[in-house]
């Protein structure tokens, strides 16, 4: 379905979760999955302003009434940066991840958007290893990007066929 805006919306069910649209009233479970999952968690009052923006895009991953994971990313013409992609450790390699990156290709490809980049830390081998099964290449390297500890990022992208 279109909303308002010409912009598609989405809602696919997975073995593993329901991916859907995020809303306010989820900001509460995403904010305690940053300080879970991140050393430089997004605040509640961050995420909310960031799902108010006309071009973010937020996912979640819904299992049993449950918010398990999440996706927030944003966009300019047609480019999407990947902000952050969250999944509770109890949930991790159950392919939820997956499931949320293949709604946001979806949703970029429906909406004339060609690319997404993102950084991760260079130390998170498994997101890198994800992100590479997903498509993603390693275009470059961001020098003391992170803090808490310091870290380089790399920078990865994919493209739309």
């Amino acid at each position: 379905a279109r909303t308002a805006s010409g912009l598609f919306l989405w809602k696919g069910s997975y073995s593993m979760a329901e991916i859907r649209k995020m809303t306010l009233a989820d900001i509460p479970a995403a904010a305690g999955l940053e300080k879970l999952c991140f050393p430089d968690p997004w605040s509640a009052k961050g995420l909310r302003d960031t799902l108010r923006e006309d071009r973010a895009c937020f996912l979640a991953a819904e299992k049993e009434g449950t918010l398990c994971g999440y996706l927030n990313a944003t966009w300019v013409l047609d480019e999407c940066s990947l902000n952050r992609i969250c999944v509770h450790p109890s949930c991790r390699r159950s392919g939820i991840a997956s499931a949320l990156l293949a709604e946001l290709k979806a949703f970029c490809r429906q909406n004339g958007i060609g690319s997404i980049y993102l950084e991760v830390r260079e130390s998170n081998a498994a997101a890198r290893a994800l992100y590479r099964a997903e498509g993603f290449a390693e275009l470059g390297r961001r020098p003391r990007f992170y803090t808490s500890p310091e870290e380089d990022a790399v920078l990865m992208g994919w493209t739309s066929e």
